[in-house]
């Protein structure tokens, strides 16, 4: 369930009326109000349904004193009257309430009207959801994955909060977070949330303690499926997490495809069936390291993946500032990125597809190396201003990140000591290879 506004909606400009309460109508007829019960506070104009879960319902709203846009979440009048989900209604504005974080949607107000219907207020984000998002990024592009580990990481900012005040979302999903216009990221949607260093009221009766599988069973991890909620912890979202980044990188979940059914994805949940994230990336093209972490934070068992989400996020950072931040460049199928012979100005490392190396010797191409994403060549040209010691093609369409003279000189300090130090260690490794040259091995021979 969303509490956005389509991308499309444009904001007004502030205005100030100097008078409370600012005079407004509502945007629901009567009868509507009467019929679903729909709680109407005399501070509050609600327009129409904005968006609907499994037992709520979204309208945004205009806060007559502050002229603020909100939205409004109501408990189903259908649920209002059972004591267990109406207090899990309230739970969740409780918990999401005191998780004042910026990556957490803020709630303003809780409260329970005349005909006993439970409602909250919280921030309208204007934006759209992280899912959107990724549909509109193909699998495999520089975008898709830098743009979406970005996001992942601001996520992480969230959950590492509310685990150090002691709560598990295990809901974790791109429908659940929100990317605002202006770059905000928000996790949303608390309603399955877990304490899990202190206890409801309402103790073992809570919906929250209750048995059987809790989340969404393309992100669910096992322990979540089997439906034990003892079995919960921080590392079930750390696997929600890894589930999100699985699909970022491969396009589809750890547990199946788009189109695959819900009962085919929990059973496959429960027992741990996770798809190797290398073979459903072999033809989009993602380096090694980046696909390592979505396959650690995917393990079926908890003591197996990172330990804490912190541990996951310091991963998916060093990817990042491994060279994604770099200038890029896409090469067609079939054409020569370095050339044998010729200056070594820049050096590179593959982000999406595949090259292939290779030196020329009496006429005849002999390949050195088959190269894909997260490899790098070039440097030791660059380090050691030779010529290029070998040609570099692209087997098909690649994408590269280019690190130039400059930006290596500044980023390793190589204009002093620790320049010489580097450039000394290239040198032995260049008069290596040329021994091995001289005595017509050929690599990988």
């Amino acid at each position: 369930m969303t509490t956005l506004l389509p991308p499309e909606t444009e904001l007004l400009p502030v205005r100030v009326m100097e008078t409370i309460p600012a005079p407004g109508k509502s945007g629901i007829s009567e009868l509507t109000i009467t019929t679903e019960k729909i709680p109407t506070p005399a501070h509050l104009v609600l327009g129409r349904e904005l968006a609907r879960g499994a037992m709520g319902h979204v309208h945004p709203a205009t806060d007559r004193n502050l002229l603020r846009e909100v939205a409004l979440k109501r408990i189903d009048k259908d649920y209002a009257s059972h004591s267990f989900y109406r207090d899990a209604f309230i739970a969740e504005a409780q918990i999401t309430g005191q998780l004042e974080h910026p990556n957490i949607v803020p709630v303003h107000e809780l409260a329970i009207d005349a005909n006993g219907i439970a409602y909250f207020t919280m921030k309208l984000v204007q934006g759209g959801s992280f899912d959107r998002w990724l549909r509109k990024h193909p699998p495999g592009s520089v975008d898709r994955i830098a743009g979406g580990i970005e996001i992942l990481l601001k996520v992480c900012d969230a959950l590492a909060y509310a685990h150090h005040r002691g709560v598990v979302h295990r809901d974790l999903k791109p429908a659940n977070i929100m990317v605002g216009d202006f770059g905000q990221v928000y996790l949303m949607d608390w309603g399955l949330a877990k304490l899990v260093r202190s206890e409801p009221a309402s103790g073992a009766n809570a919906l929250m303690n209750a048995p059987g599988a809790v989340g969404t069973a393309d992100y669910m991890a096992p322990e979540q499926a089997r439906g034990n909620p003892t079995e919960t912890d921080e590392r079930s979202d750390v696997f929600g997490l890894g589930a999100m980044l699985f699909e970022i990188l491969s396009g589809q979940g750890p547990y199946g495809t788009a189109k695959t059914s819900s009962e085919v994805l929990l059973k496959r949940a429960a027992a741990g069936e996770v798809a190797s994230i290398d073979q459903l990336c072999e033809r989009i093209g993602v380096a090694k390291r980046i696909r390592a972490v979505a396959e650690r934070a995917t393990r079926p068992e908890p003591a197996d993946r990172y330990q804490t989400v912190t541990e996951m996020q310091d991963a998916m950072r060093a990817f990042l500032h491994g060279g994604l931040h770099l200038p890029r460049k896409t090469f067609a199928a079939g054409e020569t990125i370095v050339r044998e012979g010729d200056k070594g100005d820049a050096a590179y490392m593959i982000v999406a597809g595949r090259c292939r190396a290779y030196r020329t010797v009496n006429g005849v191409e002999e390949t050195l190396a088959l190269m894909e994403p997260g490899d790098a060549f070039g440097e030791m040209a660059l380090i050691l201003f030779e010529p290029r010691a070998a040609t570099v093609v692209a087997v098909d369409e690649v994408t590269v990140t280019v690190l130039d003279q400059a930006t290596m000189n500044e980023g390793l300090g190589l204009s002093g000591w620790t320049g010489a130090l580097v450039r000394a260690l290239a040198q032995r490794f260049s008069d290596l290879e040329q021994m091995v040259r001289s005595t017509g091995l050929r690599r990988g021979g």
